[in-house]
């Protein structure tokens, strides 16, 4: 899911949207790394899918770099380096794979909607091989 936002009002709503989403796709037992994983948990707390994400066990975290700019407290909680089940992540693959998508922008910046697509699809698909291939090269 992708989404593009336009303005800092924006900001709380895609991500519960996103979230509830995820939920109902993936269900149980699913963690979202995020830079505001600690404030995001919060919102969740708050909102309307509250008792959807409580039911579902859902956990958020922050991403390896913008946690040790946090507070030690912030960092023991959500931190993947001390959760169970993160092992090497650093949580910023989207970020990865979006920074790697920046060099492509200048060919499709004036391309019409169906070819805008269609050139992401075909970016996201070759991303995904080149991916799978260097997991093959690793020894063993």
């Amino acid at each position: 899911m992708v989404t593009k936002m336009c303005c800092s009002s924006e900001l709380a709503k895609y991500p519960l949207a996103t979230i509830n989403k995820l939920l109902d796709i993936f269900s149980d037992n699913q963690a979202i790394g995020s830079d505001i994983g600690c404030s995001l948990s919060k919102t969740v707390a708050a909102s309307s899918i509250q008792d959807k994400a409580m039911n579902c066990n859902l956990r958020l975290l922050v991403n390896v770099f913008h946690g040790h700019a946090h507070n030690c407290k912030c960092q023991v909680q959500y931190h993947p380096m001390y959760l169970q089940g993160f092992g090497p992540e650093d949580l910023k693959t989207c970020e990865h794979m979006f920074a790697s998508l920046n060099a492509a922008a200048c060919l499709i910046h004036h391309a019409s909607h169906f070819h805008h697509d269609k050139f992401l699809d075909l970016y996201f698909d070759q991303w995904d091989m080149d991916q799978y291939f260097e997991l093959s090269c690793c020894p063993a």
